[in-house]
């Protein structure tokens, strides 16, 4: 079944963004394969100001690192995936959707069918 995971990671040092959203996009996509899964893709959406101030372990965040992983697996594997991530500190919020094979074949991620419909 295909799976998409939306994850707000939390950023600890301004300088170093990228490097701490990679090791976390790194252990989720190790998460996956180990459990037999395939990764379609993976989308960096950048660090972003978040609508209001969320908070995890008792720290406040006003700002994010967003990105979304596009992948196959198995129930199991997903329900897994998703409760490691609520353990994670790292990760503020995550959201899985589950996409319709139904209608297509190479459906893509919901990032890339909002922005095929926008015209420049």
């Amino acid at each position: 079944m295909l799976y998409e995971l939306f994850a707000i990671a939390r950023i600890n040092d301004p300088l170093h963004v990228n490097k701490e959203a990679a090791k976390i996009a790194h252990t989720v996509g190790k998460l996956i394969l180990n459990n037999r899964g395939v990764i379609r893709s993976i989308t960096s959406l950048g660090p972003k100001p978040l609508p209001k101030v969320i908070s995890k372990d008792q720290e406040r965040h006003f700002q994010g690192y967003q990105f979304v992983i596009s992948f196959d697996s198995s129930a199991a594997v997903q329900s897994e995936l998703a409760r490691t991530m609520r353990r994670d500190p790292r990760i503020l919020r995550t959201s899985i959707i589950k996409n319709d094979l139904a209608r297509k074949l190479n459906v893509g991620t919901s990032f890339e069918r909002a922005f095929s419909k926008v015209v420049y």
